[in-house]
């Protein structure tokens, strides 16, 4: 079974990129804070042997806390300012609410790993 501190370089990784990305094009880059929160707990659970619920919530917290890190890093450095997909709210309400979304979705993606393989 993989660490979860090896899942959570990956998640450090995938958000470093979107940083930079970010920091370079000045673009919104709306779903990259639920795929970097999602990454963790799907790499939880696709594990050689099923992960306990535990271990799954680990992974999520993880994943969102790395979405939610560069979230702040790009809000605090003013590269997050443009249109939001959501209907109140700017781009940071944005990538907040998407980080979270993307825990929950990577949480429930992993439990609906089958059990026997």
């Amino acid at each position: 079974m993989q660490p979860l501190w090896r899942l959570g370089v990956y998640g450090v990784v995938l958000a470093a990129i979107w940083v930079a990305a970010a920091w370079l094009n000045e673009t919104t880059l709306h779903f990259a804070p639920l795929l970097v929160a999602a990454l963790v707990p799907l790499g939880v659970a696709l594990a050689a042997e099923p992960p306990s619920f535990p271990r799954r919530l680990a992974g999520a917290a993880v994943g969102a806390a790395v979405a939610l890190a560069a979230t702040a890093v790009l809000a605090l450095s003013g590269h997050l300012d443009g249109p939001s997909l959501l209907p109140s709210g700017g781009a940071v309400a944005e990538a907040v609410a998407f980080s979270l979304a993307g825990a929950v979705i990577g949480l429930v993606l992993g439990m609906a790993r089958r059990r026997g393989g």
